[in-house]
């Protein structure tokens, strides 16, 4: 065999160090061009070694930036306080982090969204909230007294039993944090009516289901806003109209309630200079209807 002829190919390691030789004979079994081929796969090596050496100085490089830009901020939630470390530049990019862990609405206090978060800041929330609140209220029940002549007087009997009633009401509460805001009604309903309490109470002095205090045998006579000497105006201020009557103030104190068989119950608010003693007055809006009364014996109730 043959003394082969060495052939040398410079190959620059990533040591820097001298050219390595590859000895291979000519006419050997090894060829030419697996020997390019080898070669053509360590240079492919040393461009990957290059480029996984960047990658790692670049990766070394960001890290550092972003610890450098990481700012540890406090925030308050209702008043609960959490630390939070954050490389966000304003303080809406915060919120937006921090979006899926806080699972409700709030409001933002002392800053908005556009302010530019600083080491150490202290942000505060207020969270929003409904609450949809259904209650049951009491409906009190009426007492109602009736005069009752089948009584003895003061003696009491019970016609009717009371019973309360129920409403529901539904309202939507606003709160911001704790504190109730607002409230709005939603739905309002009865769901039981109430029951009046019907009492009867026994009077000696009854008169068409009405209590008086006193039986007046009165000679009554009738007048109108129109007649000469009166001005439409009692000597009460009120407006002469039917409904009134004129009245000895010693007799029949004004702003006493009176009933008058045929005419109605009346207030006691005028007075007239012949209007002395037993003797009535009665006001009409017509002069038709005070011709028509006329001037009649009447007793007159003077009510409780």
């Amino acid at each position: 065999m043959s003394k082969g002829i060495r052939i040398y190919m410079s190959i620059i390691n990533t040591r820097g160090t001298a050219p390595l030789p590859l000895p291979h004979k000519i006419g050997s079994k090894v060829s030419v061009r697996v020997m390019f081929k080898e070669e053509k796969m360590k240079t492919h090596l040393r461009v990957f070694a290059i480029v996984v050496f960047i990658l790692v100085i670049g990766c070394g490089s960001a890290s550092a930036y972003s610890k450098q830009n990481t700012q540890s901020v406090f925030v308050n939630l209702d008043g609960v306080p959490r630390m939070v470390t954050t490389d966000a530049q304003t303080v809406g990019d915060l919120l937006e982090e921090l979006s899926a862990t806080i699972d409700t609405e709030y409001l933002l206090e002392d800053f908005s969204e556009t302010d530019t978060v600083t080491d150490s800041m202290t942000i505060s929330l207020t969270s929003v909230t409904e609450k949809i609140v259904a209650t049951t209220n009491v409906v009190p029940y009426k007492t109602i007294e009736k005069a009752s002549g089948e009584l003895n007087p003061g003696e009491r009997r019970v016609v009717q039993e009371g019973q309360e009633g129920q409403t529901s009401i539904v309202n939507k509460e606003v709160y911001h944090g704790s504190s109730l805001v607002g409230s709005e009604l939603v739905e309002k309903k009865v769901i039981t009516n109430a029951v009046d309490e019907i009492i009867e109470v026994g009077a000696s002095n009854v008169i068409a289901g009405m209590t008086y205090k006193k039986a007046i045998n009165a000679k009554v006579t009738a007048y109108t806003p129109y007649d000469a000497g009166c001005n439409g105006i009692t000597a009460t201020g009120a407006t002469a109209t039917k409904g009134v009557i004129a009245v000895d103030p010693s007799l029949i104190p004004l702003g006493s309630k009176v009933y008058v068989p045929g005419y109605g119950v009346a207030i006691a608010a005028d007075t007239g200079g012949a209007i002395k003693g037993n003797r009535i007055d009665v006001c009409y809006n017509t002069k038709n209807e005070a011709f028509s009364w006329g001037v009649q014996n009447v007793t007159v109730y003077v009510l409780a």
